[in-house]
């Protein structure tokens, strides 16, 4: 068949109404969307006459239009939840999606292969000021279509990837038989599309295709802390050597901006080593992103990336200088520790307080505790810190149990373990750990491998992919990022880069073969109806809160105060034909919940608000806020036999008394 008529286009095809259709979701700014729509429609005819006129046929036309739209799409996004306090005007948003046009704009014009194009349109969408967990919906549909369309016809197996096929289908079975929520099937959507990013851009073996992405890959890391670091001037003036503690920088947590500046300093440090005419670019834009990561003073991130450096420069040493091996790490400890005389004590406490370490391992020794008395073996499921607060038989005698209560109640959210191998054990259990721990130590392996190869290039980017697990290693045993798309998707990028030409073949997946065809159409089905479920139950739930946003306020653990209403005040309409009409959508427990507080409003409506609680404590049988809301509902009714039950039910699940205060 043709190139603009063939089976590999049609999931792109059907990619784009849908990207289109996702433009509408946010009620707050329609004519934003429609403009921003009509532009990249605009843009798209535009290259497309003059690709004709250039005979440029590399890249599909459709492909085109779906990364202009992602990228609309994910600027959109960032400008209706950016901090007020970062973008006053919106103006560095928008110069960042300009120069993310014009870089697609340029790919499209130098007919590149497709996937360097993939790459950015997929870096750009998860950079940190675009940052929301919704947007992992939209960025699944997009690689998931684009899979079929980029993909070799044939991918070679072998053990790193059949262990990181068996880690996502236990996760899978884990979100199907633990806890479900919004925030654990946005996390599900995250986590495959890291994999299928791993699975795409590791069944390209040539050289030449990992430099160049790895060239992009810095492009839009430095990119966007360089955007990052411009909005320096809303906290000035500090002493540049002392800044002072920052729990959000931005309007974003410090731990975020940190991590992916320092994973930003490496991967520009290296790439400039290896594309000497671009290391007027790379080198400052690491140094940048250096100081940005001591600017927020995150210890875990600056301990991850001396690791990685010192890791970088003890193995490009080579092979026989095994007496620098050794001396060089020594001596940066040295030097590091006989710096702290020279610095005020102040400043070291800063960045070296024993008392914040103590918390967590407190917080650790909780959640071990907590999902080894409830779920040993395939744990509560993903995104489930918020139900440790909520388990029946947690008891003021449990270890750390007064450092979760303190978090609790002092910062209003649910505290997590800050610690991925933690976090793993509580999301999956004794499984999860396992297969787990099996795929690092293969992902290991065959960094390992190609340290032993002749070649020169392949050992310099063994040493890369190596010093990028070192510093996931070492951060994420002190904090907990890699579940946010902005660090595992670039995270995901460098990793894989690896190699595994050496390792022993497995088999081939073969992408024309027809029960793989089924299997994708099965699966492209499955994702796009959880998709939908996903976005259109949070366009109903941003249409309930906007209608009644001068009424209640809204709370982390789901409780929500009715405000003071001025008489003068316009009545608002609320959205009760939406709900009605898409009773069906409303699943998440937040959303049921809200949508009861609106159906009360209507004395015929009760039976379906009562409803709905009935459907939330069924399906969230820890959720003390569904129990307290039903039980409020009964209260109207006389000597209701239910009443009793649920209040106790309520008191049971909220031993923190974050609900319900005694």
């Amino acid at each position: 068949m043709s190139q603009y008529l063939n089976l590999k286009i049609i999931p792109i095809f059907a990619l784009i109404p849908c990207l289109s259709l996702l433009y509408f979701f946010d009620p707050f700014n329609p004519a934003l969307s429609k403009d921003f729509i009509v532009f990249s429609f605009f843009v798209w005819i535009c290259c497309i006459g003059i690709a004709a006129k250039k005979k440029i046929k590399r890249i599909h036309p459709l492909f085109l239009l779906a990364c202009l739209l992602l990228i609309g799409l994910s600027t959109i996004n960032g400008i209706n939840r950016a901090p007020v306090v970062y973008f006053p005007q919106k103006v560095n948003l928008k110069i960042l999606y300009a120069a993310s046009l014009v870089f697609t704009i340029f790919l499209f014009f130098k007919n590149v292969h497709p996937i360097f194009l993939f790459a950015h349109t997929v870096l750009f969408s998860c950079s940190p000021p675009l940052f929301s967990s919704i947007k992992s919906v939209p960025l699944l549909i997009f690689i998931f279509a684009s899979f079929f369309y980029l993909a070799p016809k044939k991918i070679r197996l072998n053990k790193l990837q059949i262990s990181i096929v068996a880690f996502f289908i236990l996760v899978l079975l884990s979100s199907i038989l633990s806890y479900k929520s919004q925030s654990s099937l946005l996390q599900l959507c995250l986590i495959l599309s890291s994999i299928l990013i791993f699975f795409l851009i590791s069944s390209y073996p040539n050289r030449s295709f990992k430099k160049g992405l790895l060239l992009i890959l810095s492009f839009n890391l430095v990119v966007n802390v360089i955007n990052l670091l411009s909005a320096i001037h809303t906290v000035w003036p500090f002493s540049i050597w002392e800044p002072p503690i920052f729990l959000t920088y931005v309007g974003f947590p410090v731990s975020a901006v940190a991590v992916i500046s320092a994973l930003t300093s490496f991967v520009a440090f290296y790439t400039a080593t290896q594309y000497k005419s671009y290391a007027w670019f790379l080198i400052p834009g690491s140094i940048f992103s250096f100081y940005l990561t001591f600017l927020n003073q995150s210890r875990a991130s600056l301990l991850a990336l001396v690791a990685a450096i010192l890791i970088f420069f003890i193995l490009r040493l080579g092979k026989k200088n095994y007496v620098f091996k050794i001396i060089f790490p020594v001596s940066c400890i040295l030097i590091l520790i006989g710096g702290l005389f020279f610095v005020s004590d102040e400043f070291v406490t800063r960045y070296a307080n024993s008392e914040t370490l103590l918390i967590r391992f407190s917080l650790w020794a909780f959640h071990f505790q907590s999902v080894l008395e409830n779920s040993p073996i395939i744990g509560l499921g993903l995104e489930a810190d918020s139900l440790l607060a909520h388990l029946p038989g947690i008891n003021p005698e449990r270890i750390g149990y007064n450092d979760f209560s303190s978090f609790l109640h002092s910062f209003r959210s649910y505290p997590q373990a800050h610690n991925l191998y933690v976090e793993t054990f509580t999301s999956l259990g004794f499984l999860g750990v396992f297969l787990f721990i099996g795929t690092a130590w293969n992902l290991i392996c065959s960094a390992y491998q190609m340290l032993v190869s002749k070649q020169k290039e392949t050992l310099d980017l063994g040493i890369f992919v190596l010093g990028i697990i070192v510093f996931i290693a070492v951060h994420e045993l002190f904090d907990f990022n890699l579940g946010e798309q902005h660090f595992l998707i670039p995270a995901t990028f460098c990793i894989a880069l690896i190699r595994t030409k050496r390792e022993t073949k497995l088999g081939f997946l073969k992408l024309d073969h027809i029960s793989f065809r089924i299997a994708y159409t099965i699966s492209f089905v499955s994702v796009f109806f959880l998709s939908f479920q996903l976005s259109w139950e949070q366009r109903l739930r941003n249409l309930i809160l906007a209608s009644s946003q001068n009424e209640i306020e809204l709370d982390n653990f789901l409780i929500y105060k009715e405000k003071t209403i001025v008489k003068k005040q316009r009545k608002n309409s609320y959205p009760i034909e939406e709900i009605l009409q898409n009773k069906f959508w409303i699943r998440s427990d937040e959303n049921l919940v809200l949508a009861s507080l609106l159906l009360r409003k209507y004395p015929e409506q009760i039976s379906l608000a009562e409803s709905f609680l009935e459907k939330c404590v069924q399906n969230n049988p820890y959720s003390s806020v569904c129990w307290k809301e039903k039980a409020e509902i009964l209260k109207n009714q006389i000597a209701h036999p239910d009443l009793k039950q649920n209040l106790e039910n309520a008191k049971k699940t909220d031993p923190f008394h974050i609900v319900i205060t005694e």
